[in-house]
Parts: C-alpha cells; sequence; structure tokens
C-alpha cells in the first residue's frame, strides 16, 4: 500500500487564505463538545465576539455567549443531525465607544476520528455588511417616503385642478344672472330716461344696486373660500349692533322673497343686542341664510328671520317651511359642495358653498351654527355669536 507523500505546500496554502480571510471579515471560531463546554477556540475569538472573559476552554457555551441561553434544545438537534445548522443573524454587541458590532454565529456538527462527536461555532464580524444592509434599508425607506409625498402631492395637485375647474365654472355660471339683469335694467334704465320716468327709473336702479350686491357677495364668498383653504382668512371687527346688521342685510336682498311672492318677516329683539364683527362677512353670513331660505321654500311661503339673546350669546335664527332635509342631510349640510337631494328635485340651481361658507365664518367670530328640520316641516338654521364685552 502507498501513501501519497505529505504536501506541506497545501496546507502552508490553506493557512494562508484563513489567514487573509480573517483579515477581512474577521472570523473566529470553537469547537463544542457535546455537553456544550468550549473545547478549543481561535485566539482572537474574544476579540471579534467582543467578550472580556477568561479563559475560554472549559466555559459552557451557553455562559459565555449570552445568546445560546435556552438555545441547548437546537445546539444538541445539531449534534444530533436532526438540524443542518443553528445560526444568530446580526447579532449585535456594543463596544466600548459605544458603536455597535454585529455578528453573524453558525453551529455546524462535526463527526470525525480526530475532533470527536462535536459542534463549530463560527462567529463572522459582519458590521460593513449590516451597516450596508441599514444604510440601504433607510434609503429604501426614504424613497418610500419620497412616493408616498409625491403621490400625496399629485392628488392634491388633482384636487387643486378640480376645485380650479369646479370655481371656474361656479363663478361663470353665478355671475352670469346678476351680469344678465344688471344689463337688461341698465337698457331698461336708459330707454325710461327718455321718457322721463322717475319712479319706474328709481325702481330699476335699486334692482342694479341689489343684483351689484349679489355679485359681491358671491365675489366674497369665492375669495373667502379660498382664504379658509389656506387657512389665511383675517377678520376685522368693530364693535355693532346686531339687529341693525340684519335688518339692512334683511333690507338689500328681500326682493328675493318679494320676486317669489313669500312672506319675509323680521323679528327683532326689543333691546339693542351690542356684538363685535367683521360686518361685511356677517353680511355674508346673513345673505347666504336667506339666499337658501328663499331658494328652497315654495311661492306664497313663509320665511322669519329672528333675533334675541341666549345667555352670553347674540342669536339669529333664519326658519322656513320648505321641504325640510332628511337626517342624513342634515350631517351632511355644511360640508363643502354638499347639495340636498331636493336642490335637484326643486330644480334649483347651487353652488353647494353657502352653508359651508357660513359655518366657518361663524367660527372665524368664535361662533357656532345649527341647523334643525325634518321631511316636510320646514329648516331652521340659528347662528350664535359672542355678545360684546362691556365694562361694568
Amino acid at each position: 500500500m502507498s501513501v501519497s507523500p505529505f504536501d506541506a505546500r497545501k496546507i502552508l496554502l490553506a493557512a494562508q487564505v484563513t489567514t487573509v480571510l480573517n483579515h477581512i471579515h474577521r472570523i473566529a471560531y470553537a469547537l463544542v463538545a457535546a455537553d456544550l463546554t468550549v473545547l478549543h477556540a481561535s485566539h482572537n475569538f474574544l476579540a471579534v465576539v467582543n467578550e472580556p472573559t477568561t479563559p475560554i476552554v472549559g466555559q459552557k457555551i451557553t455562559d459565555l455567549l449570552w445568546e445560546f441561553q435556552g438555545a441547548e434544545a437546537g445546539l444538541r438537534a445539531v449534534l444530533d443531525g436532526s438540524l443542518p445548522f443553528f445560526a444568530f443573524g446580526r447579532v449585535h454587541r456594543q463596544q466600548s465607544d459605544s458603536a455597535l458590532v454585529y455578528l453573524d454565529m453558525t453551529v455546524t456538527p462535526v463527526h470525525s476520528a480526530e475532533l470527536g462527536h462535536t459542534l463549530l461555532l463560527i462567529a463572522e464580524d459582519v458590521t460593513e455588511q449590516a451597516q450596508m444592509e441599514q444604510r440601504l434599508v433607510q434609503s429604501r425607506n426614504e424613497l418610500l417616503l419620497v412616493k408616498e409625498q409625491l403621490s400625496t402631492a399629485n392628488v392634491e395637485l388633482e384636487r387643486l385642478n378640480w376645485l380650479k375647474s369646479l370655481f371656474l365654472s361656479i363663478a361663470a355660471h353665478d355671475l352670469r344672472t346678476p351680469l344678465s339683469t344688471i344689463r337688461l335694467y341698465g337698457e331698461l334704465l336708459a330707454h325710461l330716461s327718455a321718457m322721463a320716468d322717475p319712479e319706474k327709473m328709481a325702481d330699476y336702479g335699486r334692482v342694479i344696486q341689489q343684483q351689484i350686491i349679489r355679485m359681491e357677495a358671491l365675489i366674497d364668498d369665492f375669495l373667502d373660500l379660498d382664504a379658509i383653504e389656506q387657512a389665511s382668512l383675517k377678520l376685522k371687527l368693530a364693535p355693532v349692533e346686531f339687529n341693525q346688521q340684519v335688518s339692512q342685510v334683511v333690507a338689500l336682498v328681500g326682493h328675493l322673497a318679494e320676486k317669489r311672492k313669500q312672506s319675509l318677516t323680521l323679528q327683532l329683539a326689543p333691546a339693542p343686542i351690542p356684538v363685535q364683527l367683521d360686518t361685511r362677512r356677517f353680511q355674508q353670513i346673513v345673505i347666504n341664510l336667506l339666499t337658501n331660505a328663499t331658494k328652497y321654500t315654495p311661492e306664497g311661503g313663509q320665511i322669519v328671520v329672528y333675533t334675541a339673546v341666549q345667555e352670553d350669546t347674540a342669536v339669529l335664527q333664519i326658519s322656513d317651511n320648505g321641504p325640510g332635509m332628511s337626517l342624513e342631510e342634515q350631517t351632511l349640510a355644511f360640508d363643502l359642495y354638499f347639495r340636498a337631494n331636493l336642490a335637484d328635485e326643486m330644480d334649483r340651481q347651487g353652488r353647494g358653498l353657502g352653508l359651508y361658507i357660513v359655518k366657518m365664518l361663524a367660527e372665524a367670530h368664535h361662533g357656532r351654527v345649527e341647523l334643525s328640520s325634518a321631511p316636510g316641516q320646514g329648516c331652521t338654521v340659528q347662528v350664535s355669536l359672542p355678545l360684546l364685552e362691556t365694562k361694568a
């Protein structure tokens, strides 16, 4: 029987490769007996696993490395061949300078005449790979966040584009009616001036004035809607008398009820009510509420405008005997662009802005708006605003 000649170069080459790999990857190893005690360990084992314990040989691997505490069953499964290996990935250890070291620990079985029935524990320093993975995960998360932000921005751009289109269509529709009326009555006024009929000229002049007020209110609604959306609405507050403000607006838009032969009753509180308001914005509140009331009240119907003082608030109520609203419609009434089903049934044009703007303007005055209604029983909207605090 011939024996192959001993080739020391192969062993030296394998040792050199192991040295280079260990320098690049920082690999340490330990041979573990069946009773889980360490039989042998590489000289750099404690340095790689960042453990100050000495000596290593003779210690239980579960005492040496806390990660293996409670893992005895898994280690024995590797030893008896039930598992091909047992591993912990990306175990982190904190160094004295607070830097983190990441390790991969793998246990494989050893069955040989020289090494016996044992386990081989290999610990590899994978800090660079782990840090790179973390950077990749962070970069991916940042990309996902940017993607989500872009998606949100695109949705917002689509919404703004839709709002712009809606705004233009609403503006074109709503402003066309008063403009047509102004043009018609302007032509009539010019014709009557030749006929010298002062009474009719005065009536037509009032119609033109009312339509101009209506146009101004529409433009104010659009401008305030934009300010509300941009959270930039600012009020110009001044002390005023509540009843006087209400009666002035009712006088301005009362022609809407007259046109539909509706009874418009004004019931003002007997005593003056001092408040602090932005008068232009408060006029918008009343105009929007009265416009809604006249729009949804049938011809010959009744509208009541009522003011009172309740505790520390000035109260404005506008009631009608129109078709009313369901509970579901009442919960949505103050939402932007909401129009009740009865608007279509009654062939009423609307923007779905009125009550939304009323609510926003009332809240800007630190007030509130409430709506009560029932199908077939009309509708009442109540605006409550703080009284002006007077010095005793």
